[in-house]
C-alpha cells in the first residue's frame, strides 16, 4: 500500500473536520444544558415567591 502525501493530507484535513464537527456539538450542548439551568432556577424563584405571596394572602385574611 503506497501512501502518498496527498493522501495523508486529506486524511488529517478530515480529521481536523471532524474534531470541529464534535466541538461544536459540544458547545451547543453545553449552552443548551447552561440556559436550561438558568431558565430552572428562574421558575424556582418565581414558585417561592408564588408560595410566599399565598402565604401572606391567606395570613391577612384571618
Amino acid at each position: 500500500m503506497d501512501i502518498t502525501l496527498k493522501d495523508l493530507l486529506a486524511e488529517i484535513r478530515n480529521l481536523s473536520f471532524l474534531f470541529y464537527g464534535y466541538a461544536a456539538i459540544w458547545l451547543i450542548v453545553v449552552a443548551y444544558i447552561f440556559s436550561l439551568s438558568r431558565r430552572e432556577s428562574k421558575l424556582r424563584d418565581e414558585v417561592a415567591e408564588l408560595k410566599r405571596s399565598l402565604a401572606d394572602e391567606g395570613q391577612s385574611k384571618r
